[in-house]
C-alpha cells in the first residue's frame, strides 16, 4: 500500500506564531505510511511545527488536543487507530491544540563551579542551633 499525502489544517482559533503563518500547508503535505497510528501523525505534525519555529528562533511547544478528517469534522479521531482507517491519499486533516512559548533554557553550570549547600531542618527545640554551633566550633 502506498504512502498517504495528507494536508494539515490548523484550526483558525489557534494563535499561530509568525513562522507558521507564512507556511502554505497545501504546498507541503505530510507523507505518512498507512500503517501509522493517528498518534504518530500527531507527533509528526507537532515536531514539524516546533522545528519550523525553532528555525526562526521562536521556540515553541505544540500539543495537539484533537485531530479530525475535514470530510467529517464532527468526529474526533482515536489516536490508536490506523491512519488508513480515516484517510485516503490527498485528504486534509484538521488539528486543534496548544502552541506555547518554550521555556527558556539556562546554561549548564559545571560541577566544580557549583557551591555546596547543606540544609538543616528540625522541629522547634530539636537542637538545630546547638548542632550548628558545634559544627562551627
Amino acid at each position: 500500500m502506498a504512502d498517504l499525502n495528507l494536508t494539515c489544517f490548523l484550526h483558525p482559533s489557534m494563535r499561530l506564531p509568525a513562522p507558521l503563518q507564512a507556511i502554505d500547508f497545501k504546498a507541503s503535505p505530510f507523507t505518512v505510511p498507512p500503517t501509522f497510528n493517528v498518534m504518530e501523525l500527531m507527533e509528526k505534525v507537532e515536531a514539524f511545527v516546533e522545528q519550523v519555529c525553532n528555525a526562526e528562533n521562536q521556540p515553541v511547544q505544540f500539543q495537539i488536543q484533537v485531530m479530525w478528517n475535514t470530510k467529517n469534522n464532527k468526529k474526533a479521531l482515536n489516536p490508536g487507530d490506523k491512519v488508513s482507517q480515516h484517510f485516503a491519499d490527498g485528504d486534509t486533516f484538521g488539528c486543534h491544540g496548544d502552541i506555547v512559548e518554550a521555556p527558556k533554557s539556562y546554561p549548564k553550570i559545571p560541577e566544580e563551579d557549583k557551591l555546596p549547600v547543606t540544609i538543616l531542618t528540625g522541629f522547634l527545640g530539636a537542637g538545630k542551633t546547638t548542632l550548628l554551633n558545634y559544627i562551627l566550633q
